[in-house]
């Protein structure tokens, strides 16, 4: 039987079940609503919670801890553990998947680095993939959105989450392939994934990836 994490009472009429990022269960009832009605509730539901919390799971997500020493998360794709030492200067062992991380002001200091090295490789990207299609833009920044991976002003400003370093290298691709297509079309008409199409083929499974790992952006 499942067991919600959280059951919240309140002046509502209905019953409902929402499931966060990091697989935390919660029921929200009306203050009059008995257990029995919950967990009958949480049973018709059994399917769709079992799935989505195993979903969350095979992301693998989860919030740093307050000591980062261990943590594991994506870097380009990679599953990436942490090591805090008495270092000054942050260490990335590309080949052992390791980061080496000073212990003082240890979580600020990743998230500058992962900034800084968001900024360096999508501006690189974008420049490469910008001539091969044939397009110009504006500008390459870096954000801390949430919400989204990247998006293309109308006057072709091109911004990337920094978040998006998360992704395997060929996710990263299609995204700034993405973004530099509405350099040339402004929406999601049928052309312009044909462009988009061109250029990754394989697009759609790419941006399943994103879409099945969007819980990602909740980190850091």
């Amino acid at each position: 039987m499942i067991q919600p994490d959280k059951i919240i009472r309140s002046n509502r009429k209905t019953l409902s079940v929402c499931i966060d990022p990091l697989g935390v269960v919660t029921v929200r009832a009306p203050k009059r609503c008995s257990d029995e009605r919950i967990f009958s509730f949480l049973r018709e539901k059994e399917g769709w919670i079992l799935r989505t919390v195993e979903k969350t799971k095979g992301a693998g997500m989860r919030l740093p801890p307050e000591n980062l020493d261990g943590y594991e998360f994506l870097l380009l794709g990679k599953t990436t553990k942490i090591f805090l030492t008495q270092e000054k200067k942050i260490a990335y062992d590309a080949e052992g998947n390791r980061l080496f991380l000073p212990c003082e002001r240890a979580a600020e200091r990743l998230k500058k680095w992962l900034k800084e090295n968001a900024q360096r490789i999508f501006a690189e990207e974008t420049e490469r993939k910008a001539a091969e299609m044939g397009v110009e833009y504006s500008s390459v920044s870096v954000t801390s959105a949430k919400t989204r991976w990247g998006s293309c002003s109308y006057h072709n400003k091109i911004h990337y989450s920094f978040r998006l370093l998360y992704a395997p290298k060929e996710v990263v691709e299609y995204v700034i392939v993405h973004e530099l297509a509405h350099v040339k079309y402004k929406n999601h008409a049928p052309y312009f994934w044909a462009f988009v199409e061109k250029f990754v083929p394989d697009w759609k499974s790419k941006r399943k990836w994103l879409k099945e790992h969007g819980i990602l952006m909740g980190i850091f």
